[in-house]
């Protein structure tokens, strides 16, 4: 037999090799430092099982008005499921349940109608049961939950890209991705009752000249009574709240010296970024324990990792997508699987893109991707909600994350 100190040496390094393979957060000034970069060349393993309480399947009705051709944008409640249906240009309504409802709106040139290919986002104000669809470069229309289009929301003179209610009045604003500076100085503010901006959040480099300044994207995320707001000329993410803005965490992406300078400004656009060094934030979401970041590493392929930040204690995981759910997937959301493997239900794997409460998101996925994934060989084990026929509406998955 082993002595006790053969015993405790070999634990040590064991204990040593184990923490090496699992990147630590720095911890400044009260946020977590992520080094993403450093995390992509660990692969340490992600479980949803983890983190995730409880799965929701949703069929959505498909009926002659609500055929669906791809989702880009979705937002629900306990009550109702608004949704863009991108290529046919509709806003359709859903009970929770996911029989269909209304469209909203429509595309035209009178009251509550709206041009072609101009609705960026939608959002709700559940204290007012207000429907906000948001236009790009113009202001926003508002409708009521029952349809009736009430108002063109001109109370603030800049361009908002989306909102989201914090309660008592307020509300978290962002601006619009590839507007110019005079129309979208800030990517992200705080506006009270009286329509005033009380705070906002100016992201662009200062080596950059303020009339060639803008945002490529804006990833917006609701958590709780606050939202989170990024865009890829900084590698912060600000929280806005009732108290004001101020960074919740810093993904420390590397991309040299000069790439947030670049990229916050207009004459270099069009310029290849496809450097096989650049990371990108593809989307993000946070539960009551996590930081969900899924980041790109440009080249050729792309190569995609789901990474997952401890809030407690600075862990950051980061697990590689395989690159067959890379090869399967198109778009942002119901043809889009770069996930992680569901341990939980054998389901689709796991890849949220809609935050919709306190502690649910939402991913949704049509007939299409169920059988290519099937092709590949997975969901051998599917739960039955996911037994599409081709003229099915997707289904929209709802996870419960864990307090």
């Amino acid at each position: 037999m082993k002595n006790k100190a053969q015993v405790w040496m070999g634990l040590f390094i064991a204990l040593q090799v184990l923490s090496s393979c699992h990147s630590k957060s720095s911890h400044t000034d009260g946020m977590w430092v992520a080094d993403i970069r450093s995390a992509i060349g660990k692969e340490t393993p992600v479980s949803m099982k983890e983190d995730v309480e409880s799965i929701e399947y949703i069929p959505l009705e498909a009926t002659d008005s609500s055929l669906i051709s791809n989702i880009t944008d979705l937002v629900m409640n306990h009550e109702f499921i608004f949704l863009q249906n991108g290529r046919a240009q509709q806003i359709l309504q859903y009970t929770r349940q996911g029989k269909f409802i209304r469209e909203v709106g429509k595309v035209g040139e009178g009251p509550g109608e709206y041009a072609p290919y101009t609705i960026n986002t939608i959002s709700l104000d559940d204290e007012k049961r207000e429907f906000y669809a948001h236009r790009q470069g113009m202001p926003g229309m508002v409708f009521s939950y029952e349809g009736e289009f009430l108002r063109t929301d001109t109370t603030i003179t800049e361009a908002v890209g989306n909102r989201y209610p914090l309660g008592n009045g307020l509300s978290a604003l962002t601006g619009t991705p590839f507007t110019p500076i005079q129309q979208s100085p800030w990517l992200v503010a705080l506006e009270d009752r009286n329509n005033k901006l009380i705070a906002t959040k100016t992201p662009f480099p200062a080596q950059v000249p303020a009339d060639a300044c803008y945002m490529k994207e804006i990833l917006f995320v609701p958590f709780q009574n606050s939202a989170l707001a990024y865009t890829p000329c900084n590698d912060t993410l600000f929280r806005v709240s009732a108290s004001g803005i101020a960074p919740a965490c810093v993904i420390s992406r590397k991309n040299g010296a000069d790439y947030n300078e670049r990229i916050a400004n207009i004459n270099e656009l069009g310029k290849d970024d496809t450097n096989a060094s650049i990371i990108d934030l593809f989307t993000f979401f946070e539960t009551p324990r996590y930081f969900y970041f899924r980041v790109l590493l440009l080249g050729d392929p792309v190569r995609c990792f789901f990474q997952r930040l401890d809030k407690d204690t600075g862990e950051l995981l980061s697990q590689p997508v395989a690159p067959d759910l890379a090869d399967i997937s198109y778009g942002f959301s119901d043809g889009n699987v770069m996930g992680l493997e569901n341990d939980l239900d054998g389901g689709v794997p796991f890849a949220p893109c809609f935050a919709c409460g306190d502690r649910i998101c939402a991913q949704a996925v049509n007939a299409e991707t169920i059988a290519k994934l099937e092709e590949k060989g997975y969901l051998k084990n599917k739960p039955s909600a996911l037994q599409l026929g081709a003229e099915d509406n997707p289904v929209v998955i709802v996870y419960t994350f864990k307090k």
